[in-house]
């Protein structure tokens, strides 16, 4: 019968023999074939999903499915019985239908013992206006993990109460703190800036996870000195997040000009022609060697000179929330203002506040219009 200490000192053998914070430029599944079971805190990633983009091929639903369960087979198995598998996704469409593709990992994660803890929706406030359905404003993340006994740092990643100091008003805690000071639980939803233009993070690469996301999963499901896997790599943000935050990282590529531009991330050195994968990069670089940052350029840059981190607006995900709680509560009352035949209320942000809180023609009008002509 194996002793703690036993097992204790296997896992630190395994943990030698891993190819730590290295990136196999190659697929995942040889990588995959040369890992023992158990070796892995967490896998994370963003696999291909089948949406036309430019970076990957539109493969026949079910055979991607079952790609993907390949995968997954292989990811379960190393993963530690602490551990936790966290799967960004999005919709497959095709002819005008939509199939949410969480719904349909679900029941092969689940096939695999593996638990469900939660369905996080991250929101996109912006994206492709469908003219046939409700344009699609959000994706996945679903949460699974190999046990009931799995680590979760909620205190690693609280964030501001909505109620500051708020305070129990009567009974046996009255002035007493009815809420957590250090902050709340982030909750299921989402609002992480996603990585595209007059973004410091963004690269070559059309579709890349936001840092400070990985960042919030990395430190909720590990500890430091945890190992991460990610078995889509892309441009190498999982391995940078987990460099940062103390973690080791493990993953494969396939493309080799993501993966160059991943090795280039984490080394965090400029190219013979002085050069970054990405502004965040040299912003880091500079501030660290105190280099001028006119001397270098970045891979997606279009202005004649890179502009330095003071000159940056960079906001938190809290800001981001409640942009989003704005807006909608706004396209809410200005639909109730044109049922009613009301004035729309007036977007302060939208040219200016001016010229957009005149009245339209209401729907109640436009039925009673279109029943006269029609009869």
């Amino acid at each position: 019968m194996a002793t703690r200490g036993s097992a204790v000192k296997k896992g630190r053998q395994n943990k030698k023999s891993l190819p730590l914070d290295e990136i196999y430029r190659g697929e995942v599944a040889d990588l995959l074939a040369k890992l023992p079971d158990e070796c892995i805190d967490l896998v994370v990633s963003s696999p291909p999903y089948n949406l036309g983009k430019e970076y990957e091929a539109k493969v026949a639903l079910e055979h991607y499915l079952e790609e993907q369960a390949a995968v997954l087979r292989e990811c379960s198995r190393i993963l530690k019985k602490t551990g936790s598998i966290m799967w960004q996704v999005g919709a497959f469409s095709h002819n005008g239908t939509l199939i949410p593709l969480d719904i349909r990992f679900f029941p092969i994660l689940e096939s695999f013992g593996l638990i469900p803890r939660n369905r996080i929706v991250w929101v996109r406030q912006h994206g492709v206006h469908a003219r046939k359905k409700f344009s699609c404003r959000h994706e996945t993340i679903i949460w699974f993990t190999k046990s009931d006994d799995y680590v979760f740092n909620l205190d690693a990643v609280r964030v501001p109460q909505k109620y500051q100091n708020k305070k129990y008003w009567k009974g046996e805690k009255h002035g007493q703190l009815s809420c957590n000071p250090d902050g709340k639980n982030p909750g299921d939803i989402w609002v992480f800036r996603n990585v595209k233009h007059n973004h410091e993070e963004q690269t070559i690469h059309p579709c890349q996870f936001p840092e400070d996301l990985i960042a919030r999963i990395v430190l909720a499901t590990t500890n430091k000195g945890g190992v991460i896997f990610d078995p889509y790599m892309g441009v190498g943000t999982v391995a940078v997040v987990a460099r940062d935050l103390g973690r080791h990282f493990m993953g494969a590529e396939s493309d080799d000009r993501y993966h160059s531009v991943a090795v280039r991330r984490i080394s965090g050195e400029p190219d013979e022609d002085n050069c970054f994968p990405n502004l965040k990069t040299l912003r880091d670089y500079v501030e660290r060697t105190g280099k001028p940052i006119e001397r270098f350029r970045f891979d997606v840059q279009v202005g004649k000179q890179a502009t330095d981190r003071s000159k940056a607006k960079i906001y938190p995900e809290e800001h981001h929330l409640a942009e989003l709680e704005e807006r909608l509560t706004y396209e809410e009352a200005a639909f109730a203002a044109d049922l009613r035949g009301e004035e729309r209320p007036v977007d302060r942000k939208l040219n200016g506040g001016a010229g957009n809180g005149r009245k339209r023609k209401t729907r109640k009008r436009a039925s009673r219009e279109e029943e006269r002509t029609l009869f």
